[in-house]
């Protein structure tokens, strides 16, 4: 095979990383029941869509118009607290969560982020549905 040839279909292979995560990570549980809310609702969605171009920053989901939503509870979350409540674990995980989310409004997106008792309660998807004028 021509060296020309090996590049072309090197480039074409490396061509869509948000159809290739490196590894894959599972969605927490809230994102999990929350993709079920959106597929009985008929609501379109890409998950784990890497958005950043430079950095391999995914939303857990990317929806039409230019809308992410995030569903906190992963694996940089912990409980704290006797409420029982989820918050970031740590100073630099919030940092991270800060400049993520800043890179995506300066990129365009309106990101929509929801508690897991937000997503169970149905007003995840109220707000969803609100958003994409469904409702």
């Amino acid at each position: 095979m021509e060296s020309g040839t090996m590049l072309t279909l090197l480039k074409k292979w490396m061509s869509n990383v948000n159809d290739r995560a490196k590894t894959p990570r599972a969605l927490s549980k809230g994102a999990e029941q929350l993709k079920l809310h959106m597929r009985v609702d008929k609501i379109g969605f890409t998950p784990e869509y890497k958005f950043h171009p430079d950095r391999q920053w995914r939303f857990d989901f990317a929806l039409a118009k230019g809308i992410a939503v995030e569903v906190d509870g992963g694996a940089r979350m912990a409980v704290i607290g006797r409420d029982g409540k989820p918050y970031a674990v740590g100073r630099h995980a919030q940092e991270g969560d800060y400049e993520k989310l800043n890179a995506a409004a300066l990129l365009g997106w309106r990101v929509l982020r929801f508690t897991p008792a937000q997503v169970e309660s149905g007003y995840a998807i109220k707000t969803i549905k609100t958003a994409l004028n469904l409702d």
